[in-house]
């Protein structure tokens, strides 16, 4: 019997340390993503819903966080193109999401203007 529950310690320290070197191994990566407005949602919708959004308040600059890591067998990433939808406005996000399929939008400044700017997948 003593020698069956230390087997059974052996294996269960061997799981727990495996877990632990699958989680070493996935990397932290961060992307500038500019203007800190929709900082979180235009994270999430690059890297995903673990997709962490930090803004500078000092430079208002947005950086985003994902876990990155070998590239899994997922079908290949699809082009983005960019349109827009005229002057900025709370709805940027939600006017995007009706005229492009699978559409996000941010605000950002062009000189002194706010235009609407959209993301989709082509």
């Amino acid at each position: 019997m003593k020698n069956i529950f230390s087997l059974v310690v052996v294996i269960i320290f061997f799981v727990m340390l495996s877990s632990v070197v699958n989680k070493v191994k996935a990397n932290s990566c961060q992307d500038p993503l500019g203007s800190c407005l929709q900082c979180d949602e235009r994270c999430k919708a690059k890297h995903g819903p673990t997709g962490q959004a930090s803004c500078d308040n000092r430079n208002q600059l947005c950086t985003c966080y994902y876990t990155c890591g070998p590239p899994s067998p997922t079908p290949p990433h699809q082009k983005q193109c960019y349109g827009g939808t005229g002057l900025c406005s709370s709805a940027c996000n939600q006017n995007c999401a009706q005229k492009y399929l699978g559409g996000s939008g941010f605000c950002e400044s062009i000189g002194n203007t706010r235009l609407c700017k959209c993301q989709y997948p082509c």
